[in-house]
């Protein structure tokens, strides 16, 4: 991996923002994350529940990456009409699966509110840019839950390949869980986005 180590940096779209998150985030953050529809599937907070911590307010400390298991979060903003900050949409993190390997590992959730609208394409597509172009990564996957529909087309959109569904491998409030693996190449990236 190249530019190690990286501290989260503000990320702009056409129509969006991607900046690290915020103390200023959580409330927001947790109240689309906290429904129902969205928080099934969310298997990070399960387990910071079942250790004691406070879901996700943890998460807004990850900002830099050095070492594996190092991360970054970053809230989505859709920029006021003056350009200034506004609401707050979503969330997507990248984490460092392997420094050696050059592999990484994203994530996202976005309100509900904001589904088909292309929003999480964008940021996503951003935040993929961030990883093949900047750091230098040679792979990036996506792990999800498979009941999860919306996330699985996205990794479709962008062009991630299904390589691998783990049966049964996380206990969830007491029910066993499946994982659906997708990723993408660099060389695979690059031929999108030429």
């Amino acid at each position: 991996m190249k530019n190690l180590p990286y501290e989260a940096v503000e990320v702009s779209t056409d129509r969006l923002v991607l900046r690290p998150l915020t103390e200023d985030d959580i409330e927001t953050a947790q109240s689309y994350r906290n429904r129902e529809g969205v928080a099934r599937y969310l298997l990070w907070e399960v387990h910071e529940r079942e250790q004691g911590e406070e879901p996700f307010a943890g998460r807004r400390a990850l900002r830099r990456l050095e070492h594996d298991g190092d991360g970054l979060v970053f809230a989505v903003e859709m920029p006021d009409a003056n350009g200034g900050h506004s609401r707050v949409i979503g969330d997507m993190s990248v984490f460092l699966k392997s420094a050696a390997d050059a592999q990484l590992e994203v994530g996202w959730v976005f309100h509900p509110a904001v589904h088909g609208r292309g929003y999480a394409t964008e940021a996503a597509q951003a935040l993929l840019r961030v990883c093949f172009e900047t750091l230098g990564a040679h792979r990036v996957v996506a792990e999800l839950d498979p009941r999860n529909e919306v996330s699985a087309r996205l990794c479709d959109t962008l062009g991630m390949r299904r390589e691998g569904h783990y049966l049964e491998n996380v206990l969830v409030d007491g029910a066993w869980t499946d994982t659906c693996i997708h990723a993408i190449l660099d060389r695979e990236f690059a031929a999108l986005t030429t």
